[in-house]
């Protein structure tokens, strides 16, 4: 599904760089903007750094509407929740649409508003659904070009499944290697002064523990049993 952001008069040119970089990391290539190409300012085109031809390409609209007439499902954001007292005000989180994505067809229109009042009542009834990204009660409200990225993060790692788009060219400890880890902690803790007798079966258990969340490397493995290796001589 192709992916377009939207945006509902915007007020500052280097917001607008900001969210053409956004995108860019998150292969997002087109932006509608409803206002005018002045809003494209010095400012829009330092912060792109190397997203500008999204700025270059960047169409205009006179109104929401028009920027949506051709969009098969639209988005609006919002960081205003009302809960069940307004049912044009009832959110999903951004993952919760990205685990959408895959399923909708055609594409896809993310709708965000103005940075200082955000979209208005009629803007989001234009809308199939409404996405609100959860912050804290203390200060609620993203900055434009942060509540986009957030969102196309999402959607971009959703495509992935569980694999991540990049190798880390990295291994995982083999069970000789975990093994041998644990028996040189062992050691350690056992020889180790510092750490009462009566602790030191938990202190083993926690680092078997710990090892086994981590998913450690083979790499980290052996950096790991050099350090106790050399605090245990034989």
């Amino acid at each position: 599904m192709k992916t377009v952001v939207i945006l509902v008069n915007p007020k500052y040119g280097g917001n607008l760089g900001a969210i053409a970089r956004n995108m860019m990391n998150f292969d997002v290539e087109e932006l509608r903007i409803v206002g005018t190409p002045e809003i494209l300012d010095d400012e829009a085109y330092i912060r792109a750094v190397h997203a500008k031809n999204i700025l270059n390409n960047a169409k205009f609209y006179s109104k929401l509407e028009d920027a949506i007439s051709d969009i098969d499902f639209t988005v609006a954001t919002t960081g205003a929740v009302c809960g069940d007292r307004n049912v044009n005000r009832v959110p999903i989180t951004p993952r919760e649409l990205a685990k959408k994505h895959s399923s909708i067809s055609g594409t896809l229109g993310i709708v965000f508003g103005r940075e200082d009042d955000g979209l208005k009542n009629e803007d989001v009834e234009l809308c199939d659904i409404l996405v609100s990204v959860p912050t804290s009660n203390k200060y609620p409200i993203l900055n434009l070009s942060h509540a986009v990225s957030v969102i196309l993060y999402e959607i971009y790692f959703e495509s992935f499944s569980e694999d991540i788009p990049y190798d880390l060219n990295m291994k995982n400890a083999s069970v000789d290697e975990k093994n041998a880890l644990l028996r040189f902690f062992n050691e350690f803790v056992d020889r180790s002064k510092d750490v009462p007798d009566y602790r030191k079966d938990i202190c083993k258990t926690i680092f078997k523990r710990i090892v086994g969340r981590a998913f450690i490397s083979g790499k980290e493995a052996n950096s790991l049993i050099c350090v106790f290796k050399d605090k245990c001589p034989k």
